[in-house]
């Protein structure tokens, strides 16, 4: 109904109320069905696509898993001191860690200790508590936990709340007897870089394939899990164990002149397989709970947490490689600790017949 008048039409009440109360409500009515329906769609859809991811997650685990056969290493027994003085391809050695605090810790210890501390999971935003570290790792269905929160922690210093954790562990004088880091003033020097970390991941994390930086050798302690290790050379080029992604995400950041390198768990169930066989001299093993392997300077390695992982590594420097860890520093802007690295292992005499270079 309308009133007519001269010169326009007006609406009545129950016309106003209709085009000014009912109309939005029922339109907001709608709005918020199809806000509802939308939001529960796109829930559905996200919870279909985890599932997916966690289902692949754990599937490709358990194939890395069954190829343990595959570790066909040979264990160096504690009491062989010649061959961890001397060693030129990775070994695994049993029995160093028999006496260590250490080898009693689990997540829930460390927990009780070291919940509050903040630790390193390489994240722009700082540490986060040990606590959801532990939380993470502990879940209980395969290839749901957060594989970002992997701990690579060097900070022990008085005020870390970690601290204790060194007094736990120990060195290996049967690996590392002789580092030039370690001799006189070099130990102690402000400019040494980081040489020790606590590891702690959960099941399905890992370290893309790389080398340690300045020319270093390395060891890693395990305390709990597995951890599959493959290693190459140092000749392997980086070509050959970095091949090109050809996924969608890999394709269209070559298109932005980007390079994406595979995750750990991709590399050994993507491109280990193709490159078996040709000769690389690769080291596939799996590391259990109380073995240390170590490793020369240059060795490529890619490392997957099998299970949950509790882990203590270090990395040193041996007398035949001071030439290149002197290089390597003075390279990364480190030239006054390379020449005291120099000059304490001439002191020391730890340097034997060895040309030395000083800038």
């Amino acid at each position: 109904q309308a009133v007519q008048g001269p010169a326009r039409t007006y609406p009545t009440l129950p016309a106003r109320l209709l085009v000014h109360v009912a109309l939005p409500t029922r339109c907001n009515y709608m709005r918020r069905v199809l806000g509802l329906g939308a939001a529960a769609t796109a829930a559905a859809v996200a919870h279909f696509l985890n599932e997916r991811i966690v289902e692949a997650r754990a599937t490709r685990i358990e194939r890395l898993r069954a190829c343990g056969h595959l570790d066909q290493i040979c264990r160096t027994p504690s009491g062989d001191l010649a061959t961890q003085s001397s060693f030129d391809r990775p070994i695994v050695v049993t029995g160093l860690l028999d006496d260590w605090p250490a080898r009693e810790w689990t997540f829930d210890s460390l927990r009780k200790r070291i919940g509050q501390a903040l630790v390193d999971t390489g994240s722009s935003t700082g540490g986060v508590p040990f606590y959801l570290v532990a939380a993470n790792a502990q879940r209980g269905r395969s290839g749901t936990a957060d594989l970002a929160l992997y701990v690579f922690d060097s900070d022990f210093s008085a005020d870390s709340g970690k601290s204790c954790l060194l007094e736990d562990v120990d060195r290996l004088p049967t690996l590392t007897r002789g580092s030039v880091c370690e001799a006189g003033a070099a130990a102690e020097h402000d400019d040494r870089p980081v040489w020790r970390w606590l590891l702690a991941g959960p099941e399905g994390s890992g370290t893309l394939i790389h080398q340690d930086p300045w020319g270093y050798t390395s060891w890693n302690a395990l305390f709990v899990g597995d951890k599959r290790w493959i290693l190459f050379p140092p000749s392997v080029p980086r070509e050959t164990l970095h091949p090109p992604r050809t996924d969608l995400i890999g394709r269209a950041a070559a298109c932005l002149g980007l390079h994406l390198p595979r995750g750990a768990c991709e590399f050994m169930d993507e491109v280990l397989p193709a490159l078996r066989g040709q000769g690389l001299g690769e080291v596939d093993l799996v590391q259990r709970p109380g073995e240390v392997i170590a490793f020369p300077a240059g060795w490529w390695h890619a490392v997957v947490n099998l299970d949950a992982t509790l882990a203590w590594t270090e990395s040193f420097g041996r007398t035949r490689d001071l030439a290149s860890i002197t290089h390597a520093l003075r390279r990364g802007g480190l030239g006054d600790f390379a020449n005291v690295v120099q000059d304490e292992a001439t002191a020391t005499s730890v340097v034997q017949d060895l040309p030395l270079e000083r800038k």
